[in-house]
């Protein structure tokens, strides 16, 4: 009997749970690979600690994000690298923030506000979409949710106040490790725990330390340096005067505002909806959606104009918005079967998600790419040339042996657009002389690839007189003739 009510109690998260990682598998494209794109410097990386080449120089500066690379590298070294093991860890971040807003919203209301809130962090365009892709913005927030739950239960508890802080500390700590700026998301976790801040404010910092403690002391270990985790990024960054750099249709509030307008908008509808429901909680008076609205606000805040200083508002970073908004929109709708706005949303994001031209290149850059990495697998270790940027970028990682040369990226905020059009451009370009396979098949030419791709494929051989290795229908695998070395 006991079991059964167990069973009761965590099915429909359980189902919330299954919805979520459903609507991203229908919506999972594979990593996207853009040139000088994190995506694709994050993945070189990845295979590099997997085949044991610790990160190192200024243009590997982001490895430090143990948390953010370590669990993919360890998936790559055992499962081997592949569109699916490089979406891996971020699938189960975003999958996290599902789990943890059903417990704040348990927590702060009711079981019936946690359904919801997970329901709608489930099936929200923007996560959904980005669950694939390896980079902070699917992982980070689950793990600044855990901390601000931690210190939410250190606040209730009369017997463990100073173990649930120390976890709070260590789980934003982790989020630190994922993005730096998770820290500043500090003033919700100690909002949380405010009831018994005396008590929790040492074991929360030292929790807090004992990440980036523990991750220079490994990094140490390793052969690294021993400050590069925590030196790393600060290195790396680039400053600008914020009121200069402010325009309007470059900010948050005019994304949302456009977003609201166009129906096929990852951001279909959301600004409108949370400035109402704002509104309703602000003349109710609804003392559960306080935090929440703490929490929201001084993210959009940080997002809005803390970023003014040093980066661009890529829509990717509003995941950090999701979990608060969608708490206080569960709060809003309490009362209601959750069941109803979870279908209801559910319909909307379909319909959403369901416009993205990119999915129609799934079955070619993922599912074909893959048969294709497969067969190369079996044959001898070689450059290959490919007619495609996305095949070629993802076959030279995913079946590199030796290490992987990162390039350097710049933001394209602080450059001039001379400078733009120069980045764009992949310099020098891979050598078709030195290849060893030649890999033909469909092609999709995408935003991100370099602008003189076009001159790359010009100088393609023709496969007239090449020896077909393999033949995997839209695919083929030819042998290239030896290089020549000399005289």
């Amino acid at each position: 009997m006991k079991q059964r009510l167990q069973l009761d109690r965590w099915l429909p998260l359980t189902t919330i749970l299954i919805l979520g990682l459903a609507l991203r598998a229908w919506c999972w494209v594979g990593p996207d690979m853009a040139w000088l794109s994190d995506e694709s410097r994050f993945a070189g990386v990845v295979k590099n600690m997997a085949n044991g080449h610790l990160p190192s120089g200024p243009t590997e500066w982001f490895g430090t994000r143990v948390v953010l690379l370590a669990p993919s590298a360890l998936i790559v070294r055992i499962f081997g690298a592949s569109d699916l093991t490089i979406s891996i860890w971020p699938l189960i971040g975003s999958l996290g923030s599902v789990a943890m807003a059903y417990l704040l919203g348990r927590d702060i209301a009711n079981r019936r506000v946690g359904l919801v809130a997970a329901g709608l962090v489930a099936v929200a365009p923007i996560e959904v979409r980005l669950a694939g892709f390896l980079r902070p913005d699917a992982i980070m927030p689950a793990f600044v949710a855990l901390a601000i739950w931690c210190a939410l239960r250190a606040a209730r508890s009369e017997r463990h106040v100073g173990r649930w802080a120390f976890a709070g500390g260590l789980a934003l700590g982790a989020g630190w490790s994922v993005r730096e700026s998770a820290l500043l998301m500090a003033p919700v976790v100690i909002a949380a725990a405010w009831k018994t801040i005396r008590r929790t404010i040492l074991p929360g910092a030292l929790g807090a330390a004992a990440v980036p403690v523990m991750t220079a002391l490994v990094w140490f270990a390793l052969g690294g340096a021993l400050l590069a985790p925590v030196s790393s990024a600060g290195g790396e960054l680039a400053y600008r005067n914020p009121i200069t750099a402010w325009a309007w249709r470059e900010s948050y509030a005019w994304q949302l505002g456009h977003g609201a307008l166009h129906p096929k908008d990852l951001l279909f509808a959301v600004g409108p909806l949370v400035v109402i429901t704002i509104a309703v909680h602000w003349f109710r008076h609804e003392a559960r959606a306080l935090l929440p609205m703490v929490w929201l606000g001084w993210a959009y805040f940080y997002l809005e104009f803390g970023t003014l200083l040093n980066i661009t508002k890529p829509y990717r970073y509003l995941t950090l918005c999701v979990i608060p908004a969608a708490l206080l929109i569960a709060v809003a709708v309490d009362g209601v079967s959750p069941w109803i706005p979870v279908a209801v949303a559910t319909v909307l994001s379909v319909w959403v998600l369901s416009s993205l031209p990119i999915r129609r290149f799934r079955s070619d850059d993922v599912l074909l790419l893959s048969r294709v990495s497969a067969q190369l697998a079996k044959l001898p270790a070689g450059p290959i040339a490919t007619e495609s940027y996305t095949w070629w970028t993802k076959l030279h990682i995913y079946r590199a042996t030796t290490r992987l040369t990162i390039p350097k990226a710049e933001d394209p905020a602080f450059s001039t657009p001379a400078r733009i059009r120069q980045l764009r451009q992949m310099t020098p370009l891979p050598s078709v002389a030195q290849a060893r396979y030649l890999v033909t098949g469909p092609v999709h030419p995408r935003k991100g690839w370099p602008r003189n791709w076009s001159s790359y494929r010009d100088s393609l051989p023709s496969t007239t007189g090449l020896r077909l290795i393999a033949d995997l229908g839209r695919a083929k695998i030819w042998a290239l003739p030896d290089p020549v070395t000399g005289p």
